[in-house]
This record gives C-alpha cells, structure tokens and sequence, in this order.
C-alpha cells in the first residue's frame, strides 16, 4: 500500500517518522488532487516520482529542486525501512535471531530531513542549501546522506527500467556500512571457488606450502580459463570431473600425485585460509559461516542451505577492481612526486630571487603553516613581520595549486596511457575521439580527487580546516622533509 504521506514523513532509525511541514505543502501545491487520496495506485505513485525526479534534477529555482529531493528523501526512508525489516528474515540461522532490523536502519538511515539538499550541475555531489539567501555548503566526501546517494545514482531510463523501490532495495542490500555489518556475521562471504579465483598476495602466499601453491595454479589455469571461455556469470560452481582430471594432470607435471578427494580437501583448506584473511580484511575480525558445505561422505559441495544464494563476482569485474587499484596507487604515487617537485622549484626560485631569497629556507615552514597550523597567510606575515601583500606574493598559493595540478594531469595521464596499453580490461587504440575523451576524463577525475576540495580551501573561511587529498598530501611531504633533515 502506498501513502501520500509517505512523501512527507521521513523515517527515522527510532522506527519513527517524522512530518516536516513544509515538504508537505510542497507536494500538495505540485499534486493537488493526489495528496487528497488515502492511497496511490502504481500509475499515479509512478507520476509522482517522475515529476519530482524531474524537478529535483533540472528546475530553475533551486528550493524547489531541495523540496522536490526531500519529498522523495522521505520516500526513500520509508524503502528503506522495508528492506531492513526483510534483510534479518534472509540471513538469521535456523531461528536464531544474530540480528534484527533495529540493528541495520542507524547504518543506513542518516538522513533526519532538516537539510535541504541539492545536487551540483553534474549531479556528483551533494550541497547543503540555505533557504534564506541561496547560498550553498558542499557536504564533505565520507558525510553524504545516502538517501541523496541513492537519487544520483537512480536512472529510470535505463534498459531495464528499474522501478525506485527496486533500486533502493538493491543498494540498501550493497551499502558498506550494511555488508561491513553482515561479515561480522561471516554473511555474505564469496564461495571457496570464488576465493580461489583471486591472486594470492604475496605476503599470504607465505603461508602455502609450494605443493598448495602448484594446487592453486593449476586450479586457476583450468577453472579460470573456462569460467573466462563460457562467459560464465554469477555464483562460481563446483568444478566438473574433467576440470579435475585436467588440473590432477598438471599437478603430476610438476610430479605432485594427489587423488581427487586429496584434490578437494586441499581446495577446501586453502579456500578457508583465503576466506579468513578476505574476512580479516574487511572487518577485522576472522569470524565467518561458511558459505558452501562439504560432505565428506560424497566428496562433495553444496550450497550451506542455512545461507542465502551469493553470487560470486566475474572475473572481469575482479581484474578491473585490481587494475583499478593500480590506478589509484599510481594517482598517488604521481600526486606526491609532483608535490615534492613543485616544492623544490619553488624554493629554487626563491633562492635566486633579489627580493625574496631570505625566505627560500623557511618556505616549507611557511605551508607547514598553512596546511597544517591552519594559520593564515596574514598571520603568517605577522610571524615573519612583514607585509601579507609580500607573503602572499612568497607563497602564490592559487599558482602554485595551479601548477601541481596541470603537472600531475600530465603525468598522471603519460602513465595510465601505459597502463593502459598493457592492460588486458579495455584495451586502447589510438584514435583522436577515443584519446580526446580519456584525456577529458583524467582531467576530471584529476580535479574532482584531488584539487576541487583544495581549490575551496583557498576561498574558504581561514578557520576551516584544511582536510582535503591535497592538504593531506602536502602534511605527508612536510613530515617526511623534516624527518630527513
């Protein structure tokens, strides 16, 4: 049953809502006739959605953008609910209650409505806006609301067709905090085949005898390359007799004889190692429910029937997630580089500089300051007793942003062209329109990750805390340049 007021009531993790008065007017000025009704068909709880999605993404008044995204904030809140109340049903063991619904909604319900929140021209983050004058305040990275999260990201137009309600059970079901909290269950873990798909990290292949380590490459070359050849999706099943055989026949290559039930309980061990620290890892703690069951009678897996079905990841989406993370570590890597550059050249300047080379020696003590005290470029002038048109001439912080951005640009983009070129994921070609739309987005990404944040900084209060990538990333070069001194 659909309720108008669900439009202006927003649920809260109390299990309660709350009316907010002027959301309500809001809906009943936009839907006159429907706010009257007890409850709302498909078609007209369809029309509903359509028009404020509408108004929330596109308006020209931007309160009315804010009004809109509430209504469906409040929403939202209430799907939410429902697929919190339903999560406990699927995952509680044989009766046993580990958990109920109360413990779930404070992980994911964290908007309370007092906000009015609108979107930035490109629909990737979230402002909070006054209603008195109009003016915006980005909600930092880390503290967006994820009702909000869940309307950026919605699409009715896709192929599919996704209905709201879908679309919000499907991410409540996929939101962090929700499966950080299942692991600590040891819910929701891949399956031993899905395990042993992944690379082994060095440091934990330490922990495999080379006899295990042969097991898990030979199992890999066979169960990968067929997985990859029938474009295998979704949960990984148990390998076939022949895929044993075939793997057995490696395995005495390398003069390892082993029979297929040794075969199996070697699999099954390495797996729960590999669960263990994939367990480890995400919560801290090794504590877990197997998700599949093995018969020792039979020799044999099957899926724990105490658990729900858990659909392993492609190993496509696996290789990308790891050429993602390369990315991201050489994105950090060149951020740093180019810092320690921009920095040493600056100080060059200002050594060779009539007017400026007194202050070449205490530069880095200069941003320290700034980056670190949060002490202001007038405060800092003071400190050094002379004027801030000097020191703001000594430190030329929006040229100096300026230049390690376009240098980490270009050598961020030289590198993952390389990257690229080698990467087996989307392999790249040279041509013009394919280059002008990477380069177009290494440029985004570049500003967006490290630079937009930084650029706020600048014109920001001088009390506000410096916290974004590049103030950070500025902190960690300082540190490591006076403990070298």
């Amino acid at each position: 049953m659909i309720l108008p007021t669900n439009y202006w009531k927003i649920q809260l993790p109390s299990i309660s809502d709350k009316k907010i008065d002027r959301v309500k007017e809001f809906f009943e000025l936009q839907f006159p006739s429907l706010s009257k009704k007890t409850t709302l068909s498909v078609e007209d709880n369809k029309q509903i959605q359509t028009v404020l999605l509408e108004v929330f993404r596109k308006a020209d008044d931007v309160k009315d953008r804010a009004l809109a995204g509430l209504c469906l904030r409040c929403y939202v809140s209430h799907q939410i609910c429902i697929t919190c109340r339903n999560i406990p049903n699927i995952y509680n063991i044989s009766g046993e209650k580990l958990f109920t619904h109360t413990d779930l909604l404070p992980l994911v319900l964290n908007d309370d409505g007092k906000a009015l929140v609108i979107l930035d021209s490109q629909g990737k983050t979230q402002h909070i806006l006054n209603y008195h004058d109009n003016t915006t305040q980005l909600i930092p990275k880390g503290a967006e609301l994820f009702s909000v999260n869940i309307l950026q990201k919605y699409n009715p137009d896709l192929v599919n067709n996704e209905n709201l309600d879908n679309w919000v059970k499907r991410l409540t079901c996929h939101n962090e905090n929700i499966r950080s909290f299942l692991w600590e269950f040891g819910l929701a873990t891949p399956s031993d085949w899905g395990l042993l798909c992944k690379t082994i990290p060095r440091p934990l292949s330490k922990l495999f005898s080379a006899e295990e380590l042969e097991i898990i490459k030979a199992f890999q070359t066979v169960y990968q390359r067929d997985r990859i050849k029938t474009r295998q999706k979704g949960r990984c099943s148990e390998p076939t007799q022949s895929q044993l055989q075939e793997i057995l026949s490696l395995l005495q290559q390398k003069n390892l004889v082993i029979s297929v039930k040794e075969l199996i309980n070697n699999l099954k061990q390495i797996a729960e190692i590999l669960r263990q620290d994939w367990l480890y890892k995400k919560t801290g703690s090794t504590k877990t429910v197997s998700i599949e069951v093995y018969n020792d009678s039979t020799n044999n897996y099957f899926a724990n029937p105490e658990l729900p079905y858990y659909k392993d990841r492609d190993l496509e989406d696996i290789e990308l997630e790891k050429f993602q993370k390369i990315c991201k570590q050489l994105f950090d890597q060149t951020l740093d580089k180019v810092i320690a550059e921009v920095v040493q050249q600056r100080i060059e300047e200002l050594r060779k500089s009539k007017a400026y080379n007194n202050f070449a020696q205490c530069y880095p003590e200069g941003l320290r300051l700034y980056y670190q005290e949060n002490v202001s470029l007038g405060d800092i002038s003071k400190k050094w007793k002379i004027e801030w048109s000097k020191a703001r001439r000594i430190f030329q912080l929006e040229n100096f942003l300026d230049i390690v951005q376009y240098r980490t640009e270009e050598a961020f983009l030289e590198q993952f062209l390389k990257l690229l070129n080698k990467s087996q994921i989307a392999p790249f070609d040279n041509e013009p329109e394919n280059l002008k739309n990477i380069v177009e987005s290494i440029r985004e990404f570049v500003f967006s990750k490290a630079f937009k944040e930084a650029k706020a900084e600048l014109l920001a209060s001088k009390k506000q805390t410096k916290n974004s990538l590049f103030a950070q990333k500025i902190r960690i070069y300082l540190d490591n340049l006076y403990c070298t001194a």
